[in-house]
């Protein structure tokens, strides 16, 4: 842990600020724990590691939500830096040179590859997850002064309110147990005047309301097929719900092995829409469904919801997330002063 991120973090419990009582190496503190003196609560640095968790035995969805990730993230191929960059400027619709010199928090950051993303745009970027997937990081962060890994959880954040310019959070919040309320506790740490980008799984919700979804470029032709890709969406996330009544039974590696032949339906023609991933790589496509499968906490959401999420919480929306066929609602948006 670098000194820098004393400016940055709060007790879980209270939201306090906290003293170090560290091992420290130069500017790095390699081991001993953090210290609040409001809550009397004491936390632990581990291989240079904040481990910020409130002293509460985590909830069984909790705890499994945070294996499986782990399991997940820990296998997968890496980060490929040309790749995972492109898909982060798309999905937080902020331009490259916007992210220079910013303090940034990548809430819910698995292995790192769009904390590494923001990094090598010029952000200070502070990467936290609730699995130790996140320790992928680890000799990045010891690399690179700008970046630093947390591990805790999205609902009890240990950070100072309104303390950093951007927060982006993609494919995550629907992992929680209420996805709403990880929304507003990640709202609540963005500055005034700064932005939250994210996006969450969507659902076919209404066929009048799916007509209104915004598209990419080069998923124009859907525009003529509207109607039979909410038939697909439907049936997609209908086939999801089935499958998903018996995974969440299944031990993990048992789950990771039925993902093998879902991995390779992932590249047949037509039939691969229904799968829950299309990547061209098959070791992705065998992550991304046990991705799909494995969580306990799954939740889809329409555009109009998370909408209202933004307002209410003080936002005013820039953008919306242009999807392909599957609807997927993400937004960027402007804290508003004093929000």
């Amino acid at each position: 842990m670098k000194r820098r991120l004393l400016d940055v973090l709060a007790s879980p419990c209270c939201r306090n600020v906290m003293e170090d009582d560290c091992e420290w190496e130069g500017d790095r503190a390699v081991r001993g724990h953090l210290l609040c003196k409001l809550c009397r609560q004491r936390y632990p640095i581990i291989d240079g590691i904040p481990r910020l968790f409130p002293p509460v035995e985590l909830a069984p969805g909790v705890r499994q939500t945070k294996e499986s990730f782990a399991w997940e993230w820990l296998r997968h191929p890496g980060p490929r830096p040309d790749e995972d960059r492109a898909i982060f400027l798309e999905e937080t619709q902020i331009p490259a040179h916007d992210w220079k010199g910013k303090l940034v928090l990548d809430a819910g950051c698995g292995m790192g590859r769009y904390s590494l993303a923001a990094l090598s745009l010029g952000a200070e970027v502070v990467a936290f997850d609730l699995s130790e997937a996140a320790l992928r990081l680890g000799p990045a962060s010891e690399a690179d002064p700008r970046l630093h890994v947390v591990m805790g959880d999205l609902n009890h954040p240990p950070f100072r309110r309104g303390v950093f310019d951007t927060v982006f959070s993609l494919g995550v919040l629907h992992h929680t147990a209420d996805t709403q309320t990880a929304f507003k506790r990640v709202a609540e740490l963005v500055r005034d005047r700064g932005l939250l980008t994210i996006w969450v799984y969507g659902k076919a919700g209404r066929l009048a309301d799916f007509k209104t979804n915004p598209l990419r470029e080069d998923r124009r032709w859907v525009d003529r097929h509207r109607t039979l890709a909410w038939l697909v969406v439907a049936l997609r996330h209908g086939l999801s719900d089935f499958l998903r009544f018996f995974t969440l039974f299944l031990p993990v590696k048992a789950l990771y092995a039925l993902c093998y032949p879902l991995a390779a339906l992932g590249a047949v023609p037509f039939v691969k829409y229904l799968t829950f991933s299309v990547h061209p790589d098959f070791r992705v496509r065998l992550i991304e469904d046990f991705d799909w499968l494995s969580p306990v906490y799954q939740y889809h959401h329409t555009k109009e919801e998370l909408g209202l999420w933004f307002q209410d919480a003080g936002y005013t929306v820039l953008k919306v997330l242009p999807h392909g066929l599957v609807p997927k609602p993400g937004m960027l948006a402007r804290k508003t002063d004093a929000a």
